[in-house]
């Protein structure tokens, strides 16, 4: 019987961080952006006034803070997909969860200069990995 260490050593951790990179980099960086531009020019343009308005509502800001962790999670799966569809198996899913979570919180570091996710976007991303990466459940018996 293998060391569980041994098995962590055999995951594909670069095609992990390569696809936790582009996920968070195609999803969250241009939303980041372009929340704060709304959010500084919103002087400028009552549209931009009225859509800050809309955003910073609670059921808006409800669901955009409970769908896009989902969304990132599922993204990152799809990328995935695209870079290596064959590594995928449950640990790997499990371990794409860690990429995508070192990633997104070197983001926010680099970008607003502290970690800004919690452990519900924590979870929230683990649902959004697992439901976009249901059809390799199955491949436990590699893991």
């Amino acid at each position: 019987m293998r060391k569980p260490l041994d098995r962590l050593k055999l995951l594909p951790w670069r095609s992990l961080f390569q696809a936790a990179f582009f996920a968070v980099l195609l999803l969250m960086l241009p939303i980041d952006g372009l929340l704060q531009l709304a959010v500084r020019n919103r002087d400028q343009s009552p549209i931009l006034e009225s859509l800050v308005g809309l955003l910073s509502s609670p059921l808006v800001s409800l669901v955009l803070r409970l769908g896009i962790p989902v969304a990132l999670g599922a993204f990152a799966v799809y990328v995935l997909e695209r870079v290596d569809r064959f590594s995928i198996s449950i640990g790997s899913l499990w371990a794409l969860v860690l990429c995508v979570a070192l990633v997104l919180a070197l983001e926010q570091w680099l970008l607003f200069g502290a970690p800004g996710f919690t452990m519900t976007e924590l979870v929230l991303i683990s649902v959004g990995v697992f439901w976009k990466g249901r059809p390799y459940w199955r491949s436990y018996r590699r893991w």
